[in-house]
C-alpha cells in the first residue's frame, strides 16, 4: 500500500459516512409517506452536498502520483472530508417515526447554516486548488465552477427569501452540471 492508498482509505470512510447520512434520510423520507411536507430546496441542498462529496472524492485521484504526504496535507484533506460530513449531517433533516415532518420548516430554520458551511467548503475548495492542484483538469474545472457556487452559497446563507434561495440553489446545480460534464475523461 502506498501513501496515497493509505490516506484515501481514511478519507473514503468519512465520505462514505456523509453519503450514508444523506441516503438514510432519503430512505426515511420515503417511509414517512403523507406525513411528510416535502421541500424542494432542502432536497436540492441534499443533492448538492452529495455531488460535492463525490466531486471531492474524485478530485483526490489527481494526487495518486504524490510520493510524499506531509501531515499538513493529510490534515487539510481530512478536514475537508469532515466538513463535508458535517454538512451532510446538517442538510439531512431528522425524520421522526410519528407525527408530521415539515421539511419546508426545517429548511427555513437550518438552511442558512448548511448554506453557510457549504460556502466555507467552497472557499476551502478554491484555496486547495491553488495549493495542491492548479495544473489538473479536474481541479481547474473545480475552480471555474467554485466562484459562482461560492457567491450563490453566501447569498443563500445571508438571505432567507425563497427567490434568493431558489436562484442560489439553481446556480449551484448548474455549476455542478458543468463541472461533471467537463470531467467525463478525468479518471485516466
Amino acid at each position: 500500500m502506498n501513501a496515497f492508498e493509505f490516506v484515501i482509505t481514511l478519507y473514503s470512510f468519512v465520505y462514505a459516512l456523509g453519503v450514508a447520512q444523506i441516503l438514510a434520510t432519503v430512505g426515511d423520507m420515503l417511509r414517512t409517506g403523507d406525513r411528510l411536507r416535502f421541500s424542494w430546496l432542502n432536497a436540492g441542498w441534499m443533492l448538492n452536498v452529495l455531488l460535492a462529496i463525490v466531486a471531492w472524492w474524485l478530485s483526490l485521484w489527481d494526487l495518486r502520483t504524490e510520493t510524499s504526504w506531509p501531515m499538513s496535507t493529510v490534515l487539510v484533506f481530512f478536514s475537508v472530508a469532515c466538513l463535508l460530513y458535517l454538512i451532510s449531517r446538517l442538510v439531512s433533516a431528522p425524520i421522526s417515526q410519528d407525527g408530521p415532518v415539515d421539511l419546508q420548516l426545517y429548511h427555513r430554520q437550518e438552511g442558512r447554516k448548511y448554506a453557510g458551511l457549504f460556502a466555507v467548503n467552497t472557499a476551502v475548495t478554491i484555496a486547495t486548488v491553488y495549493l495542491y492542484g492548479a495544473e489538473s483538469q479536474n481541479w481547474v474545472a473545480s475552480n471555474f465552477a467554485s466562484w459562482p457556487t461560492l457567491a450563490a452559497s453566501i447569498a443563500a446563507a445571508i438571505f432567507v427569501n425563497r427567490w434568493v434561495q431558489t436562484a442560489a440553489l439553481a446556480t449551484i446545480l448548474v455549476m455542478w452540471g458543468w463541472y461533471y460534464a467537463t470531467l467525463q475523461s478525468a479518471l485516466i
